[in-house]
């Protein structure tokens, strides 16, 4: 199923966890969400663009384990949302070890 990006933002609401665009706030509690835009292209028909299809990283940023991301996919899977796999980084924040898992989604827009 293809999903908007409103759709896209409510779904991330109903996993209960704190969700933001772009970045975390520094005072954030781990885990929580944040989906940031990557990049768009288009459906094309007679020369015309019909659809933009705009290309979003979900990212959870937890100090547990990957196990956790379970909640996301649990959601993309009760709705049928297409994502990429399942990607993680480590970092450092604030003398903690934080793990970023990611994945990208794909969102379907009309051009009105």
């Amino acid at each position: 199923m293809s999903i908007n990006f409103q759709q896209l933002r409510t779904l991330l609401k109903s996993t209960n966890l704190k969700v933001y665009r772009d970045k975390g706030p520094t005072t954030s509690v781990y885990p929580f969400i944040v989906y940031s835009y990557i990049s768009e292209d288009f459906k094309r028909a007679s020369g015309s663009i019909y659809k933009r299809r705009l290309l979003y990283q979900v990212s959870l940023y937890t100090k547990g384990t990957e196990e956790e991301f379970n909640v996301i996919t649990k959601k993309f899977n009760e709705n049928k949302v297409p994502f990429s796999s399942i990607i993680s980084i480590q970092g450092d924040e604030n003398d903690d070890t934080v793990t970023n898992f990611f994945t990208n989604v794909r969102c379907i827009e009309n051009v009105e």
